[in-house]
């Protein structure tokens, strides 16, 4: 057997050392060759970066310089104002002269305090701030997704904020300036409160029930409350009682233009059917076009009726209860049932004028006219409900269409008979000629 000494086990582990160290030589020469051109940016990139924070540290220090020397001078115990400085500091005398004269030491580093002060109170609120900052996209959110209640109630903080930062008798002009942010966020609010306007004015145009009309309607009222507690906060001098009856009345006839303009809606539509069917009854003669015509009038009719009694009725219950028993709302009570009235007789006036038109026009037989006559009779009887029946203006309607139709039947007869009489005078015969059956 052999033996291994310790000599060539020591000589081993020193060939595998070196054969280790010139292979790490080797891949650190070949990564070295391999990254060279990104070392070479490397290199050009810090050298580029020193230079510019040079430049930037040279137009800091010049910026900066009269400031430390006043700071400096401020804080040295030994400066007096009336010292100078050596000629190489003229220039920078001439810059702290134009800046005013050097403050005390005690005065520099309380204005610093108090700069710090405010930054750190400024951090310690950065998420209120941020909540405030998000009131305007907030309450736009909450009008685009119908949510009155919840920006109804952003539209009153806005009141809360314009009052306690902006009109508190306490604060100064100069104070009130600084306040940039409240002033933003609050114009914001009140671009959303119009928005918020307009959407509910436009939603009354649509078809809307009773409970949703008086949602509508209240939230308008909250947000006629927002805007005259914004004018008494500005000055407190205002009527509040005739400024509040303004904004009622022009809530009315809001109201009462919106929902004409939904009736307007379904009277168009009655039209455009009323034309399409004529035109598809064209194909089938003239007694189909007649008959669908008569229908598109009766239809019309009772769509009018019910929309017209709707509009009154909703009117009434959301306005009539709102008044007190006093002399002021009294008043207003006379102006808004003026209001209703003004409304109620333009609405009748235009129906009696579409309605002669319409039966002038395609009523030609006495049986649709006194399915008219039904159904007019019928509308002016459910509006005496509610105090405007105008059953005496549909007889000047009807009584000549009537008397011209009779009129006309009587004047066939009468042409008939003549020629009847003529061909039995020039045949010799005396009297018309009978059958056997209506002779016996």
């Amino acid at each position: 057997m052999t033996d291994i000494s310790p000599f060539n086990h020591d000589a081993d582990e020193r060939v595998a050392a070196k054969h280790a160290v010139s292979i790490a030589e080797e891949n650190w020469r070949s990564l070295c060759t391999q990254y060279a051109s990104t070392f070479v940016a490397a290199e050009r990139r810090s050298s580029d970066i020193q230079s510019a924070l040079k430049e930037l540290l040279q137009e800091i220090n010049c910026n900066t310089k009269p400031s430390v020397k006043r700071v400096g001078r401020a804080l040295d115990p030994n400066y007096a104002e009336g010292d100078n400085d050596d000629e190489e500091d003229s220039e920078g005398e001439e810059e702290d002269e134009d800046n005013g004269p050097t403050q005390p030491a005690s005065a520099l580093l309380a204005d610093l305090a108090e700069k710090h002060r405010l930054r750190r109170r400024t951090l310690m609120q950065h998420s209120s701030l941020l909540e405030l900052l998000e009131l305007p996209s907030l309450m736009d959110a909450c009008v685009r997704s119908s949510l009155y209640e919840d920006a109804l109630s952003i539209a009153g903080f806005a009141n809360t904020l314009e009052r306690r930062h902006l009109i508190d008798s306490s604060s100064t002009e100069k104070e009130v300036e600084k306040q940039t942010v409240v002033v933003g966020v609050v114009s914001e609010i009140r671009r959303r409160e119009a928005d918020l306007r307009r959407m509910l004015i436009h939603r009354l145009r649509g078809d809307v029930t009773m409970p949703q009309c008086l949602e509508v309607v209240t939230a308008l009222r909250r947000l006629n409350g927002v805007e005259l507690e914004r004018r008494n906060n500005k000055s407190g001098e205002h009527d509040l009682e005739g400024v509040h009856a303004a904004m009622e009345m022009r809530l009315q006839v809001d109201f009462l233009e919106a929902r004409d303009a939904w009736l307007e809606g379904g009277i168009a539509k009655i039209g455009s059917a009323q034309a399409a069917a004529a035109a598809a009854s064209d194909k089938g003669g003239a007694s189909s076009r007649t008959s669908a015509q008569a229908e598109q009038i009766l239809d019309g009719i009772e769509r009018y009726r019910t929309r017209c009694f709707e509009i009154v009725t909703q009117f009434l219950a959301i306005f009539r209860g709102s008044f007190a028993p006093s002399t002021s709302s009294s008043n207003n009570q006379d102006h808004s049932f003026s209001l209703l009235s003004m409304w109620t007789a333009r609405r009748v006036q235009t129906f009696l004028t579409s309605l002669n038109s319409n039966l002038i026009s395609h009523v030609h037989d006495t049986a649709t006219l006194r399915d008219a006559l039904d159904a007019s009779s019928f509308f002016a009887s459910s509006m005496g409900r509610v105090g405007a029946d105008f059953q005496s203006l549909l007889a000047p309607i009807f009584e000549p269409l009537l008397t011209k139709m009779i009129v006309g039947y009587w004047s066939d007869g009468l042409n008939g008979m003549g020629e009847t009489l003529k061909a039995c005078r020039d045949a010799g015969i005396a009297g018309p000629l009978f059958g056997t059956e209506t002779s016996s």
